[in-house]
């Protein structure tokens, strides 16, 4: 008997149906775990210094760091966005958008239908039916994804970035912090020692009815506000010394090696409508609120083309029982009457309205916290330009003083009273550098990029 030609295709059809199957699925992706690490160990601060040598972040150029230190607070800056656990797991967020962006430009698979039927009865032939589709909609509306994706991406890496600037800015205003705390603790120190040196002095003068015994009282007291003092710079230099190690990512118990702050610059030239139109150029979260908004856009174009009837396509191969072949197309599609995607539209329009607004604000913010920041840094180098002034008197006087002192025409006590004095105005004079200094890492955030360097 001769075979039938129409059962020899069919049979063709199918093997090739299930070889193309067998194939797609050999491409597929497995499975393979990824355990938690259970115990992490705090990083080295030399290995870190090494690898922040060639650090990339848009504001902070790379800087030769030595393994060992001392370090600046620049150089620390680096070190930090190497080491920082969180930057670390914040930075695996780019390798998401990036996949993202993959994803959006991936067509659809096409769709196989095979079917069979076997009759029941003598003369006839079993059915069999064989069919491809696509989704056409998806290739209209791939571009709008793909756009979307990659400002999506953009301003994940633009996020990712400014959070890095944040933190590279914190571990500044920290190193910043410990080190003038410790300067100052060490002259609280000293004024705590002078303090006993004068209660020591007057004890002598009561005992040789040449002082009251309120004096005596005034003089313990001021010991024990001393020492209060002396404590309380001891813990802050120490909270500040600790926030600064868990800021860079290195074990409590490790000094940092840094290197001798540097003096407060003058900020009188600083011009705030400058400086506000430089932020609206280079701060990163600005950057990332427009990629946003561009993304978002994407998003509006997108929406507004699923609402119209975008056709799914297929073509067909069929025999019926008796046997006769066919072979068809059809067209799939929904009618927009009710629907028309109305809903989606509707919350992609009020997504960008709320990301307008949202960026209007942080503009408002930055302006207005540039604004403060310069008033804040010029009135404090005023304050701290007329205590140097005084400062500097008193220590020239001082010197005439101590000498009268050991001669004998000047009492010991006047000469440790304004000694102690000397030593309190020293303090405030740091106290106030302190907070000027931290002010310019300040309004080095708000512009997104460095003033002095």
């Amino acid at each position: 008997m001769a075979a039938d030609p129409h059962r020899h295709r069919s049979a063709v059809a199918g093997g090739g149906v299930w070889l193309l199957a067998v194939l797609a699925l050999g491409g597929c992706a497995i499975y393979r775990p990824r355990p938690l690490e259970e115990n992490p160990k705090p990083a080295d601060a030399a290995g870190l210094a090494q690898t922040a040598a060639a650090i990339k972040q848009p504001r902070l150029a790379p800087l030769p760091i030595p393994p060992q230190g001392p370090w600046n607070d620049l150089q620390l800056a680096d070190i930090a966005i190497v080491a920082s656990p969180d930057l670390q797991a914040l930075r695996a967020q780019a390798q998401v958008a990036d996949a993202q962006v993959f994803a959006a430009g991936l067509l659809p698979d096409p769709q196989i239908g095979i079917g069979a039927d076997a009759p029941d009865g003598s003369g006839v032939v079993p059915a069999l039916s064989l069919s491809a589709g696509f989704d056409i909609a998806a290739l209209f509306t791939r571009h709008s994804r793909v756009a979307a994706a990659r400002a999506s991406a953009e301003r994940v890496r633009r996020d990712i970035a400014w959070q890095e600037w944040l933190a590279a800015n914190q571990v500044r205003l920290l190193a910043r912090r410990w080190q003038f705390l410790e300067r100052q603790h060490d002259i609280a120190a000293r004024a705590a020692d002078a303090a006993e040196k004068l209660l020591s002095l007057t004890q002598t003068a009561v005992a040789q009815h040449n002082a009251r015994l309120d004096d005596l009282a005034l003089r313990r007291v001021a010991v024990l506000d001393a020492r209060a003092r002396e404590g309380a710079l001891a813990r802050d230099a120490e909270a500040a010394r600790l926030q600064l190690n868990l800021a860079v990512g290195v074990a409590p118990d490790v000094r940092l090696p840094l290197t001798e702050v540097a003096a407060p610059h003058d900020p009188s030239a600083l011009d705030a409508t400058a400086l506000e139109k430089q932020a609206l150029a280079q701060r990163l979260d600005l950057a990332a609120l427009r990629a946003g908004y561009a993304a978002q856009e994407a998003s509006v174009r997108s929406a507004i083309l699923q609402q119209y009837p975008l056709p799914a396509i297929s073509v067909s191969r069929a025999r019926d029982t008796t046997p006769v072949y066919t072979k068809g197309a059809s067209a799939n599609f929904s009618l927009p009457l009710w629907n028309r995607n109305r809903g989606g539209i509707a919350i992609a329009r009020a997504t960008r309205e709320q990301l307008h607004a949202e960026y209007a604000a942080r503009v408002f913010d930055a302006q207005a916290s540039i604004a403060a920041q310069v008033e804040a840094l010029k009135q404090t180098a005023a304050q701290r330009q007329t205590l140097d002034a005084q400062l500097d008197q008193l220590r020239a006087e001082m010197q005439p003083l101590e000498k009268a002192a050991e001669r004998g025409d000047v009492a010991l006590v006047t000469f440790e009273t304004a000694r102690a004095a000397l030593l309190d105005k020293e303090i405030a004079s740091l106290a106030l550098a302190q907070a000027q200094s931290e002010d310019e890492v300040a309004l080095a955030i708000d512009v997104g990029a460095l003033i002095w360097k």
